[in-house]
């Protein structure tokens, strides 16, 4: 990575290494998502996502706070920042070097009435979602004026009832700047993958009852294992696919799988054939493939206090049928969503994931976790559209400027 010229440097003088690292991959423009609690960050997390997914090209900032940063799976395109860091004087730098914001989308309990005002001193388009009613984190908002001063600078505000127009309206926001879209859900744009690719995987797994375990830490390896050996002792045609939470992880799982199973890699080309037992998928930005493969999934992480380390609405928008422990991490209201509509299997121990994914395999049993995880999935589906189609507009107007 080339270092930019002029590096970013904070009040101390310090060297903020995270914005100097940045520098090269905005330089086409990009969007700024940006969040100050811990709810909103689920949410934008998978809205980046979903971005990332509709736009390639596009590069995304995601400023969290610190602890909703944790354990946030790396996206090549997609920059991280921490706001107990971020301040208005990161804009300014930013902006000094060419590195306009295409657009910035916030999801916040108290507008940063600084970054807001000095973005919409240079057109930027300023986007607010999911909040009730404006919140100020200055004393100065009492002043005559000041609150309408600063919601003029924002470009449009998606609430997510009518209700919730009147506090919005009254502190003094444009009724052309309102629209009501409903509640966004953190249900992710389905992920995509390469047709043929899945089509030819399927062809070697034609007729073969086949589960994922996704995003599996390397303290669940050992759990994985047993759970395969159990679950083929009732079905001897069972194919795992292992995807592993570190992709560096692939050389030594094929040497503890391939002790017991037909092993193939994924990273070193090598083919999945109707005797493969294990498939281990050490690759990047393919889960979308893996979950459109496996009629069952266990998600990774689920086990250990760590938490699990991708969300279930993930495999639950592919159909799915999700196994996972009782540890949710940072996912915690995603699974309360699914296990709400009842459309997950949770299990208490390590020893019981082999006889759990057999139960989850049964047609009768993935077929009806399929159609409740799609039920949660389509909603609020309309109102994250609405929100990305704004946001890519955006975009695609600061690409034409």
């Amino acid at each position: 990575m080339r270092s930019p010229s002029g590096p970013f440097r904070d009040r101390s003088g310090a060297k903020n290494a995270a914005l100097a690292d940045m520098v090269p991959h905005l330089e086409r423009g990009f969007a700024w998502l940006y969040s100050d609690n811990s709810r909103d960050s689920l949410l934008l997390l998978t809205l980046s996502e979903a971005l990332l997914q509709k736009d390639p090209d596009l590069c995304v900032l995601l400023s969290l706070p610190q602890a909703a940063l944790l354990n946030i799976p790396p996206l090549e395109r997609r920059i991280l920042l921490s706001t107990e860091e971020q301040t208005p004087l990161h804009a300014r730098q930013m902006l000094a070097q060419g590195l306009h914001p295409a657009a910035l989308l916030m999801a916040v309990q108290t507008l940063p009435v600084a970054l807001i005002r000095y973005l919409g001193r240079h057109h930027i388009p300023i986007f607010a979602i999911e909040a009730q009613g404006p919140v100020f984190d200055t004393r100065w908002q009492y002043l005559p004026g000041f609150r309408r001063s600063v919601l003029s600078q924002i470009t449009r505000v998606f609430v997510p009832a009518p209700d919730a127009q009147a506090a919005w309206l009254a502190r003094g926001l444009r009724a052309g700047a309102l629209t009501v879209c409903g509640r966004l859900a953190s249900t992710p744009t389905a992920l995509g993958c390469n047709e043929a690719e899945r089509e030819a995987l399927a062809g070697a797994l034609r007729l073969r009852p086949v589960w994922l375990a996704a995003g599996v830490p390397e303290r669940e390896e050992a759990v994985i294992l047993q759970a395969q050996r159990e679950a083929l002792r009732e079905s001897h045609r069972l194919a795992l696919i292992l995807h592993p939470m570190d992709r560096m992880r692939g050389t030594a799982l094929k040497a503890m799988f391939g002790a017991q199973f037909q092993t193939a890699l994924r990273s070193e080309d090598e083919l999945l054939t109707p005797d493969t037992q294990v498939y281990i998928v050490d690759t990047e930005a393919e889960r979308g493939l893996w979950y459109r493969l496996a009629v069952a999934c266990y998600l990774g992480g689920s086990l250990t206090n760590d938490g699990a380390t991708l969300s279930p609405l993930e495999p639950a928008g592919m159909g799915s049928a999700i196994v996972h422990g009782r540890y949710f991490g940072r996912h915690a209201d995603a699974f309360d969503l699914l296990r709400s509509a009842r459309a997950t299997r949770m299990i208490q121990s390590a020893g019981a994931l082999g006889a759990a994914i057999c139960t989850a395999l049964r047609p009768e049993q993935a077929a009806d976790q399929a159609h409740r995880g799609w039920q949660v999935i389509s909603e609020g589906y309309e109102a994250t559209e609405t929100v990305l189609e704004a946001v890519l507009q955006a975009v695609a107007r600061a690409r034409q400027a």
